[in-house]
């Protein structure tokens, strides 16, 4: 069964394509941002300025990243306002391990990336930054200020203990917040008109609003909270442009319709409560919805281009599907559901009549098909099927 945690694909973008050519998939593009005038210096720091970050252990190594351009200086002070470091990334040894706050100055509109922990291999996609990114995770329970960072592209604090709210609220440059494996209780995206990853799998949220960047997200990684529940705010548009949508092992209310994913090609929500119809994603590539109570899909229509597809229902409530034209799909799992016999005849029917060399249609744990339905069984063996039914 897949997993979220994919091989790196191809279309990992380059880190240098992203800080020196600005182009990596348009979006990425840095072309018109406006970033300070370089500065030497930062002044004395003031009790409110500064993006803090609330550190547990005995040092401290976080790393930002600025615009090529910049030549700003920057520090890392205490709460009192004494130096701790200067750099953009640092090594800060405290000596002990306990609480304390530290405070980054720079030029803040010049920050491009924050980066608390990473690994390019955690719930890797389509759209991702590379490997050069890859850091180990700091003690880092608590960040606030990111406002002040109104050009930041990519927030990573993979593998933290980061905790609370994140509140990225504004920030309309913000393409990658990468959190996998934290425990961020609520994340704000409000205003994040250019979010293309929103990577949140394995935290402690228990809601999500997507409405703020549904016209610019392109994947979602939000499986496996730790509340074990995940309610989405009811989208008052589709999520135009969402191609991977991941919510899987947990109950989840507000899942998006059919008609709220019309770009989606991967579907991963098993275990997640589902009823009734399934929505479709409509530009299916792979559907993994086992283990809910869904009782009918259609996705006729889908499916229809080159390469393999994969469906996977087992163990719902199946008494209907549509398959039509569907000849792309490769593997096929819809045992134990409720299907009849002249259900699974249909089915036999129609994947036989695509004449393709499949690899796995599994039908176990419904009614048996009849006489006609055991051909067509035979028809897809010979074409190099593995092929499993009831018996009678």
């Amino acid at each position: 069964m897949p997993t979220d945690a994919s091989p790196v694909p191809r279309e990992l973008l380059s880190r240098r394509a992203l800080l020196h050519a600005g182009a990596g998939l348009g979006l990425l593009s840095l072309v018109g941002c406006t970033f300070a005038q370089p500065k030497e210096n930062v002044g004395p720091p003031s009790p409110e300025v500064g993006v803090r970050f609330t550190t547990t252990g005995a040092t401290f190594n976080p790393s930002i990243e600025l615009a090529p351009q910049s030549n700003a200086s920057v520090r890392w002070v205490a709460e009192d306002g004494s130096e701790l470091a200067t750099g953009a990334s640092p090594i800060i040894r405290f000596g002990s391990i306990e609480p304390r706050t530290v405070r980054l100055l720079t030029v803040f509109e010049d920050v491009l990336t924050v980066n608390l922990g990473f690994n390019v291999y955690d719930d890797a996609g389509r759209f991702h930054v590379d490997s050069s990114y890859n850091k180990d995770p700091e003690t880092v329970e608590g960040v606030s200020g990111l406002g002040l960072l109104v050009n930041l592209r990519r927030f990573m604090a993979a593998n933290t203990p980061l905790t609370g709210i994140l509140d990225f609220g504004g920030l309309s440059k913000l393409e990658f917040i990468e959190c996998f494996q934290a425990q961020v209780e609520r994340v704000d995206v409000k205003g994040c008109t250019s979010l293309v990853r929103l990577c949140m799998e394995k935290n402690r949220l228990t809601e999500l609003d997507l409405n703020p960047v549904a016209n610019s997200l392109r994947d979602l990684r939000a499986a496996v909270q730790e509340s074990g529940r995940l309610d989405f705010t009811p989208l008052t548009q589709p999520l135009a442009a969402l191609y991977h949508f991941c919510v899987r092992d947990q109950t989840v209310t507000g899942h998006p319709s059919s008609q709220q994913l019309p770009a989606c090609e991967e579907l991963w929500n098993w275990n997640t409560g589902q009823t009734g119809e399934l929505p479709t994603p409509q530009q299916a590539l792979s559907v993994m919805s086992r283990s809910n109570q869904y009782t009918s899909a259609d996705f006729t229509g889908q499916w229809t281009g080159d390469g393999g597809g994969e469906l996977d229902l087992e163990n719902n409530k199946l008494t209907g599907i549509a398959l039509t034209g569907c000849k792309a799909l490769q593997t096929i799992r819809l045992r134990w559901n409720s299907l009849t016999s002249s259900v699974v005849d249909d089915v036999l029917a129609e994947v036989a009549s695509w004449q393709t060399k499949g690899v796995t249609l599994l039908l176990d744990g419904n009614e048996p098909p009849t006489s006609t339905g055991l051909r067509n069984v035979a028809v897809l063996r010979k074409l190099g099927w593995e092929v499993e039914v009831s018996q009678s």
